[in-house]
Order: C-alpha cells, then sequence, then structure tokens
C-alpha cells in the first residue's frame, strides 16, 4: 500500500497543472494506511469522546474495523449515518446548530478531506483565511492590517445562514470540474444527504453541509471560491489609476516647496549669518513644517483613482474601498447578485454595513479603523515623519468585556458603576488548583485572541480584575470564608496563588500575572503563502510514520505483551489523562507513559470495559 503521504504529495502536485482532472480518486479509499493517518489526525481532538448516533468514539479502533469500512465501500455499500445535532449558544443569544457524526464516518471523512485539500489548497485565494493550515482569525486581521491603509471605506460582508445554505447541486458541479470520478463524488452525495436526528427525529438534508462535519470546512472553502475569483475579477474591472497617480495636495506642496526653497537660499551662507538671523530662520522652517505636517500630504479627492482590497474568513469578509459610497452601494450590489444567481445564497442585510473610515468597522470581533493621527516621530534621518496617520488600527470592542462577564455571570449588577464580582457555582467542588487554572485559562484565552489591538493592555486588565475577585469570590464560598481572609493566606510575594507537589517538589501556581502587552510584529508575516511549492520541502516529515501507527501495525498488546498478527488488537483511547486515578494497572501504564490511547488486544480490552481487568 502506498504511503498516504507521497498520494496527497502527488496529487497536489497534479493540482499544479492547468484544467488537471482527477479520475482514479475512489480507489484510494481502499487504503487502510490512509485510515491509520486518519486516526491519528483525529483520535486526540475532544469530539472523539462524543457519541454520534450509534454511541461509537475513538475507543476501540482496530485494523479489523477498518478492513470492514473498506469492504462496505468497495461495494459502494458504505452509508454514512445521520448526524445527531446539538445546539450551541451565539453572541447574539441565538443557538446555531452542530452536527456530530459517527466515529466511523468521521474516519472516512477525514481521508476525504485530506484528499480534497490536497486538490484544492494550490488553488484558494490568499486572502482566503479560513480553515486552512497556517491560516487562522489572525492571518486574516494582519491581512487587513498590511493592505487597507488609507481606504475611503469599508464594506462587511456577511452570508446569510450560510452552511446551512449551501446548494448541495451548485456545489457537486465545482467539484465535478477538476473531479471525473463519479464513485467520489456519489460518496460526497451521500455524506451531503445523510441527515440529521434532532431530539429522536430524522430530518433530511437538502441544502448546507452540517457544521461540526470533518468535511464541512474543506467543501465550504471550495463553494466560497467561487467568490474569491468573482472579486479578483471584479477589482480588475473596477480599479482605476494607480496610488502613484494620487495628486499631493496643494498646500502641502506650496510649504514643502518653501522650506526646501529656505534651505537652498541659507545653506551655503549659513555660517556667515548671526544669531539672530539664524533664529529667524529656524523659528521660520519650524512655522512651515508644523502648517505643512498638520496638512494630508495626497489630496483627499483623488479622481482617477479607484481601488479595493478584500479579506475573506469562511463566511465573513471584508472589502476596503477607495473610492466613494456609491461605490460601495454598487459593490454590495454586484455581490449580492453574484451571489444569488451564482451560488444560491445571499447577503445578511442586517450584518452586510457601508462604513466610513471615520467610523470603526468590525471583522471577526474586532473593531478596525484607519487612523488620523498627525503625531511626528523623527526617522532614522532625524527628519520628522507621520508614521501612523492614514494606517489600520485594530481594537478590541468597549463591549467585549461587559458581554462576557454578563454571558459567564461574573458581576451582580452589571449596568452599575462599582461591579460586584460572583462565585462560580459550579466550580465550587473542584480543587483550588483546578480552579485558578481555569480562571488563568480564560485569561489567556481571551488575551491571545485580542493580542493584536491597540487597546488590549487597557479592556484586559479590567477583565483580569473581574475574573480575579470572582476567582476569590469562588475559593472563599468553598473554604467558607471572605475573599480578603483568603488572598491574604494565599498570599506569595506581589502575587497570590495555590502551593502544589510534584515529583520535584513544590510549585507555586499564581494567579494570571503576564501582563497584557500588544503584540506589533506578529509571527505570521508570510500570510500570502499559499502555494504547493512549499510542498516539498515539509514532505520529509510528512512521510515519518506516527507513533501511534506503528504502535497499532506491531500486534502487540501493551498491556499482556502478546505478540501474534492474526489476533485482534484495539485502541483503548480516555479523553483526558487527568480523569484517570491511576489505581488500576492500565491507568498506570496511561500516565507513566503520558499516552491517551493504549493498544491492546480484543480479550484485555473487552476485560477492561467489564471491569474485569486490574
Amino acid at each position: 500500500m502506498r504511503d498516504p503521504m507521497v498520494v496527497l504529495y502527488n496529487l497536489a502536485k497534479q493540482a499544479k497543472k492547468d484544467n488537471y482532472t482527477f479520475k482514479r480518486l475512489y480507489r484510494n479509499l481502499y487504503n487502510e494506511e490512509f485510515y491509520l493517518k486518519a486516526y491519528d489526525n483525529i483520535y486526540a481532538n475532544h469530539g472523539s469522546s462524543t457519541k454520534g448516533v450509534d454511541g461509537q468514539i475513538a475507543d476501540g479502533f482496530s485494523i479489523s474495523k477498518v478492513k470492514k469500512l473498506i469492504q462496505k465501500l468497495r461495494n459502494e455499500k458504505y452509508q454514512p449515518k445521520p448526524v445527531k445535532r446539538v445546539y450551541i449558544p451565539k453572541k447574539n443569544d441565538k443557538k446555531r446548530p452542530l452536527g456530530i457524526p459517527t466515529f466511523n464516518d468521521r474516519l472516512v471523512q477525514e481521508v476525504v478531506r485530506m484528499i480534497l485539500e490536497s486538490i484544492y489548497e494550490e488553488s484558494f485565494s490568499k486572502h482566503s483565511h479560513g480553515f486552512r493550515k497556517a491560516r487562522s482569525c489572525h492571518t486574516a486581521l494582519i491581512e487587513v492590517k498590511k493592505e487597507f491603509t488609507g481606504i475611503n471605506w469599508f464594506v462587511e460582508g456577511d452570508i446569510k445562514s450560510f452552511f446551512d445554505t449551501i446548494d448541495h447541486h451548485i456545489l457537486i458541479n465545482i467539484l465535478r470540474e477538476k473531479i471525473k470520478d463519479e464513485k467520489f463524488i456519489r460518496l460526497i452525495w451521500k455524506f451531503l444527504g445523510a441527515g440529521y436526528i434532532d431530539n429522536w427525529k430524522y430530518y433530511g438534508t437538502y441544502s448546507g453541509t452540517p457544521q461540526g462535519g470533518i468535511i464541512s470546512p474543506v467543501l465550504a472553502n471550495i463553494y466560497l471560491d467561487q467568490l474569491d475569483k468573482y472579486v479578483e475579477e471584479y477589482r480588475e474591472k473596477f480599479k482605476e489609476g494607480n496610488p502613484k497617480s494620487k495628486k499631493r495636495n496643494t498646500e502641502y506642496r506650496k510649504y514643502a516647496t518653501k522650506i526646501r526653497r529656505l534651505k537652498k537660499k541659507y545653506n551655503p551662507i549659513w555660517d556667515k549669518l548671526n544669531d539672530k538671523e539664524k533664529a529667524d530662520i529656524i523659528n521660520k522652517k519650524k512655522e512651515w513644517e508644523k502648517k505643512k505636517l498638520s496638512l494630508p500630504y495626497y489630496d483627499p479627492i483623488h479622481e482617477g483613482y479607484k481601488d479595493i482590497k478584500y479579506v475573506r474568513y469562511a463566511d465573513d469578509f471584508i472589502i476596503g474601498v477607495y473610492g466613494s459610497k456609491n461605490d460601495c452601494k454598487k459593490i454590495k450590489k454586484d455581490l449580492n447578485n453574484f451571489l444569488n444567481k451564482k451560488l444560491n445564497i445571499e447577503l445578511s442585510n442586517e450584518k452586510t454595513l457601508i462604513t466610513h473610515n471615520s467610523k470603526k468597522a468590525s471583522f471577526l470581533g474586532y473593531d478596525i479603523s484607519i487612523m488620523n493621527d498627525q503625531r511626528t516621530f523623527k526617522n532614522k534621518r532625524g527628519h520628522k515623519v507621520r508614521n501612523n496617520n492614514k494606517r489600520v488600527a485594530l481594537y478590541m470592542p468597549q463591549n467585549r468585556i461587559k458581554d462576557y462577564v454578563v454571558k459567564h455571570n461574573l458581576v451582580k449588577d452589571v449596568d452599575s458603576k462599582d461591579w460586584r464580582m460572583l462565585h462560580r457555582p459550579k466550580l465550587i467542588n473542584h480543587p483550588e488548583l483546578e480552579i485558578i487554572s481555569h480562571y488563568n485559562a480564560e485569561i489567556r484565552g481571551l488575551y491571545n485572541y485580542y493580542r493584536l489591538a491597540k487597546n488590549v493592555s487597557v479592556y484586559m486588565w479590567q477583565f483580569r480584575h473581574v475574573m480575579e475577585y470572582s476567582c476569590l469570590a469562588t475559593i472563599a464560598n468553598k473554604r467558607k470564608s471572605t475573599i480578603s481572609k483568603v488572598k491574604t493566606k494565599l498570599k506569595n510575594g506581589e502575587d497570590w496563588g495555590i502551593w502544589y507537589e510534584t515529583k520535584k517538589g513544590e510549585k507555586f501556581l499564581p494567579f494570571y500575572n503576564e501582563g497584557f502587552k500588544q503584540v506589533r510584529d506578529y509571527q505570521l508575516n508570510d500570510y500570502d503563502s499559499n502555494t504547493v511549492d512549499e510542498y516539498p520541502n515539509l514532505y520529509p516529515y510528512y512521510n515519518n510514520t506516527t507513533s501511534l501507527v506503528d504502535r497499532l501495525k506491531a500486534y502487540k498488546c501493551e498491556m499482556c505483551g502478546t505478540e501474534d498478527e492474526n489476533k485482534k488488537y484495539e485502541v483503548h483511547h480516555v479523553n483526558k489523562l487527568k480523569n484517570l486515578k491511576g489505581k488500576k494497572k492500565w491507568e498506570k501504564i496511561m500516565i507513566a507513559k503520558n499516552r491517551k490511547t493504549l493498544i491492546m488486544c480484543k480479550e484485555c480490552h473487552d476485560k477492561l470495559h467489564e471491569g474485569k481487568l486490574d
């Protein structure tokens, strides 16, 4: 059997060829190695311990089960089961449907995802950042920060109920442009039409892809790649002139000319002037410099120059427009017409907004603004310059902390001037070490997301204050004490926290004390690199087999030590190592190896689940 990474590399290589079509993809689903790689990719995810409609989870995976799955796929008798629908809360108090596939379906979907990603990743736009390797919300925001300098208007785009309204026929037709393997296409049809179970009732799916399905993100990107290509073509027609054609402001040029002439006149005879004359000339130059730097360099109205910039993350996108408000209205209308006619989806009117650069636009939870900053800084040559004027600034929204504390019920009266922090009843029965760790993780998580914001330090210190006293209140309730007494007892120098025992001795876990510095030079500077040219450099890494795959193929029970290729071996999987008490031998083995998996023969695995294994 061919190494999956060799296959995927070759698919990516072929995808670079113009008009190349793939005719024999389905046969890759007969390769056992693909499923071992797929299992290795997904077993560590939290969802692997979440049951689908058949009650199966990652535990119990074996090569024999893979062979049965492959046999069904060979005969095209494999039929995905309906996903179990659950609902997760959204920011606007509504709920988002989430589909949980069965574990076997997740396994097959992961194989399909790897194949589709290898074929399409090369062709995706560099302006698309959602659900792609080495790309994230941060890389999308960095592109906005770098590319949207000086724009006049924002068009904030949001597609209405996108994941629920994807047209299956349009999606399949897009896939058929590159994939000429009808067996593979029929498998995609099966996943799209599998339906879902909601409150024990079956519902068919005639549009959309289930949020939660492993192949949903890549299918969504394939679908919206049509939008990315349309915007690129639209931009070429929309563009007029170039940035260099913009006229310099007449008043700015007047003062710049005066300063230049002053220097030309007096520099050759500077040593011959007396102190009063020198002072007068310096004062005059300073006055003109001040007036010049109070004016924009370019004429605010650049007739003859128009352009747009575009960034997308999943179904959210933002367009920066060098032009007028009428241009923005036309762009919005044309985009909606394209989405309606070509993709059978539509923009959300309430979320697709046109915003002037004097106000803040919203994208991926950040406020985005064009700075009108006239402050001057000395450059390396000692000349005064305005580095920040017309540049993009990212901000943490003013109501972000308030929304968070309301959602998690951390404050008694959120509308009062003095907030009174509340304890969390759900955490009272947890160990104090875990309580502090939980609060620290929440603080760190919010900071890590908003670390690009200019005002992150201001709001995060406010947030830390709320979290600190909510944490103290929780521990005080647990101890049946007061906040002040608890803080005094847990004090350690300038910090407070918990001492705990480890194998190497006592350690101290402080409440979050790492600060909230804005990240200015973010590490992901190569956000526009998305070509398959990089694959050869990554290939040696991908070609290494993982330890889990090696362990499974070794046909050895890590519990009883039996080695026999004719016996069945399964993977015992636990969601969290910290839930193991370490009393039984198999728990001690997993804890000692620091692994969430244990390869066991069928006999040992059955005994474990029957409670007969020590």
